[in-house]
């Protein structure tokens, strides 16, 4: 457990970053504004400014980019260490205090919520999320790791969310909890990132941790008595974190293409690595380049 902590904090250090939503800007006085937008809202998160506004509007980024990435559980890892092509989508919608968007390149799914509270720097929204993905036999890409599991099916987490700006830095922290008594579990997130911007380009470092109870953790990396094989023990982890630095960068080429590249690591806890769903893996890394368009 030391040892992971330790190459968390190393790991912190070196990749750190979420995922902006950024217009091309193309002047130091351009950048300047962007700045300043960046601060008030990241993709993460609704803008305090836009949020006041009592007009509908989209925001939305196309991109497509090509993909260097390994996951959590080996047996159903059929792109391990290879090379893929993804779309990206990016963006919401936002109405009075509504809003409903996503950022798959920064780790937010999509997420509808209702703000009560904002200022200039602040935002208390109820939020609405699935962090989660289902996993089931069907899913084993190879080996018989999985074999006879019950399926882990994805459930909607229903919470709070606090965004507020502390000197540049952008600050979200939120706690869910299982709508759908499909885990019965809470889980409660701490993001920090803050922009940094050149002339030529945007640079955004950020760090997350989030914690999940014993009902979440034992749920989908558990394995009950009745799924417990000779290759397969039953365990019971309990509660259990996550820790993922992240670092997006982009290059605006005029009003609507950018060059982008992102890189992303998680740590996991060990109680979760040492899952017997899991076999021993406890660190993800995503690495990503490609072009964006903005609308």
């Amino acid at each position: 457990m030391k040892k992971n902590l330790y190459n968390l904090v190393l790991v912190l250090l070196a990749f750190v970053a979420s995922y902006p939503h950024l217009v091309a800007a193309q002047t130091n006085q351009a950048f300047a504004v962007e700045q300043q937008a960046v601060q008030i809202s990241t993709v993460n998160e609704t803008s305090v400014q836009e949020a006041s506004s009592s007009e509908s509007h989209w925001e939305l980024d196309l991109g497509l980019v090509t993909t260097y990435r390994n996951t959590l559980i080996d047996s159903i890892d059929e792109f391990h260490n290879t090379i893929e092509l993804d779309a990206v989508i990016s963006g919401g919608y936002y109405k009075d205090n509504f809003f409903a968007e996503v950022a798959p390149l920064s780790g937010r799914p999509f997420t509808i919520g209702h703000i009560l509270y904002q200022s200039e720097t602040r935002q208390v929204s109820v939020i609405a999320e699935s962090l989660f993905f289902e996993l089931s036999e069907d899913d084993q890409e190879r080996g018989n790791l999985l074999d006879g599991i019950e399926t882990r099916k994805a459930s909607t987490e229903v919470g709070f969310e606090y965004f507020g700006i502390f000197r540049k830095f952008d600050v979200r922290m939120a706690v869910v909890h299982d709508a759908l008594s499909r885990h019965h579990g809470t889980v409660a997130s701490v993001d920090v990132s803050r922009p940094y911007f050149t002339r030529h380009a945007m640079f955004l470092p950020g760090i997350s941790v989030a914690v999940y109870d014993d009902n979440a953790t034992d749920y989908y990396y558990g394995v009950s008595a009745e799924e417990a094989t000779s290759f397969r023990p039953e365990y019971r982890p309990g509660a259990a974190w996550v820790g993922r630095a992240r670092l997006y960068v982009e290059r605006p080429m005029d009003d609507d293409w950018s060059i982008i590249a992102a890189a992303s690591v998680s740590l996991f806890s060990d109680n979760i690595n040492d899952s017997p769903l899991v076999s021993g893996r406890d660190t993800v890394y995503s690495l990503s380049v490609g072009m964006l368009w903005t609308f």
